[in-house]
């Protein structure tokens, strides 16, 4: 990721200072996400934990409820963020260090000697530039049969705002998101994966209420850099003609390391 596009993305997510009060589908992805973790280590529950991107910390406290035996490692490329979750984890009953960490560029130094028993991420994905490669040193952290367990979004996701772009010539600050095939192909090769899609609809009341929504979470990153007003007061009128909500296509990842 670019350093100039890095710091924009840093800067909107440390100035989203109402993120838990507009963070919808992040809570929805965050509950699912935890759910599958739970499930996937009845057995075994994990000590040594990483979450990149973790916000507000959504995700990091159904981890820590579920397994408070738990050693974290909270992080988030941008230090607000890490403070939120720091205050909203600060009670809780685990072992916890909240830290500033790029989950493209993850710190092996941070890393217990055996290795993450758990490394995980709610909706941080889709601003990496290079997948593939964030995973290969993602999971070089991981102890021998240890898990990678993110959600993300999918191709498809938020189509209703992009046909109303589409309609009206306006141009569209949804990014390209990844279809489950491409995400496939991005597992590393020293282990097994799997995803699976979900489609979560979220209502909405008008366009209006759909932009200032991904601006309070810090999400208004857009493709293009430039769309007329007058374009974009197009697009959404058409969007309130039309629509009430938005589909946003989640998917969710497990890749498990060889052992």
């Amino acid at each position: 990721m670019t350093n100039h596009r890095k710091a924009t993305i840093t800067a909107r997510f440390d100035a989203a200072h109402h993120y838990e009060q507009a963070a919808s589908i992040q809570k929805r992805c965050a509950t699912t996400l935890a759910s599958w973790i739970k499930k996937e280590h009845r057995t075994e529950k994990p000590k040594h934990i990483l979450e990149f991107g973790c916000g507000t910390g959504l995700l990091s406290r159904a981890l820590i409820e579920a397994f408070p035996q738990g050693h974290y490692h909270l992080t988030d490329i941008a230090p607000a963020m890490v403070e939120r979750t720091r205050y909203h984890c600060a009670a809780l009953p685990a072992h916890i260090r909240c830290y500033v960490m790029d989950g493209e560029a993850p710190l092996p130094h941070q890393a217990p000697p055996e290795g993450f028993d758990l490394i995980t991420s709610n909706l941080c994905l889709q601003w990496f530039e290079d997948r593939a490669r964030a995973f290969q040193a993602l999971t070089q952290l991981l102890r021998p049969g240890g898990r990678l367990m993110v959600s993300t979004l999918q191709a498809g996701s938020l189509h209703q705002w992009r046909e109303s772009c589409h309609a009206t010539a306006t141009a569209c600050g949804v990014p390209d998101y990844p279809t489950l095939t491409q995400l496939e192909q991005d597992w590393p090769a020293h282990g097994r994966g799997v995803w699976r899609g979900e489609a979560m609809h979220d209502p909405i009341p008008s366009a209006r209420d759909f932009l200032q929504g991904l601006r309070r979470i810090g999400a208004s990153l857009p493709r293009h850099t430039h769309r007329p007003a007058a374009q974009l007061r197009k697009a959404m009128r058409y969007f309130d003609a039309h629509y009430d909500h938005v589909t946003y296509h989640a998917a969710f990842g497990l890749f498990q390391k060889g052992v």
